[in-house]
């Protein structure tokens, strides 16, 4: 099995029933399937899953939520909330996309240009 994702970039992977507590700083994307606690800074697309949770910040280049995250995420490009996402907390990003069916609870903030204000 190759440690590559189609696109060739390196990603890193949290299983169903893992729990990470901590900090995590990820080169390219991180995909979610278990539970974050913590903060989470990926260079690439953090993509949480239907069963995946996040129990803090995320700051990445795109945020894909299908889960839950309860925290503010920053996302230099694009943050998407399919339609079984939850998220209660703030978000600052360049472009939103919001399904049928999401949650959000919180306040957001649209930047203009390719990175959003620290």
């Amino acid at each position: 099995m190759s440690d590559k994702s189609s696109s060739g970039k390196g990603f890193a992977f949290v299983n169903l029933g893992t729990v990470i507590t901590g900090e995590l700083l990820v080169e390219n994307d991180l995909s979610i399937e278990g539970t974050v606690k913590g903060i989470i800074r990926a260079t690439g697309t953090v993509s949480v899953h239907v069963q995946g949770a996040v129990e803090g910040e995320i700051q990445a280049s795109s945020v894909k939520i299908g889960g839950k995250v309860t925290g503010n995420v920053t996302a230099n490009d694009r943050v998407i909330l399919e339609n079984k996402a939850v998220l209660m907390g703030d978000l600052r990003t360049r472009e939103l996309v919001i399904l049928e069916g999401a949650i959000f609870h919180g306040k957001c903030e649209m930047q203009t240009g390719s990175k959003p204000n620290a």
